[in-house]
């Protein structure tokens, strides 16, 4: 069976746009996410249940982040901090969708 060229990019594109799922659809590990945020030393730049490090007032608390914003957000801002807030000190994470995902959950988990 040979198909005509548009259906054929026709199903090429709704194949690449049903498998790209962001992060914040994704289901996180809070435990996966509790590790991420120790190795990317989250903790020096931000406060989150009374742990923070010696920047602690550039990042600001973590904590009750759910309350301020929603997954989605959270998502855009780590894949580029400056896109979000231009004036972000942040740097972009360079973590994987999953990493994303198990990151967010942990931030937002109580």
């Amino acid at each position: 069976m040979t198909l005509r060229p548009s259906l054929t990019l026709f199903i090429i594109a709704a194949t690449l746009m049903t498998s790209a799922t962001p992060a914040s659809a994704q289901t996180g590990d809070i435990q996966a996410g509790q590790a991420i945020y120790a190795a990317q030393m989250c903790s020096l730049c931000h406060s989150r249940a009374g742990e923070s490090g010696p920047m602690a007032h550039v990042g600001g608390p973590l904590d009750g982040l759910a309350s301020r914003r929603d997954a989605a957000w959270i998502e855009g801002y780590l894949r580029d901090p400056k896109s979000v807030i231009p004036n972000s000190q942040m740097p972009k994470t360079g973590l994987t969708d999953q990493e994303l995902a198990d990151l967010i959950a942990f931030l937002l988990a109580p």
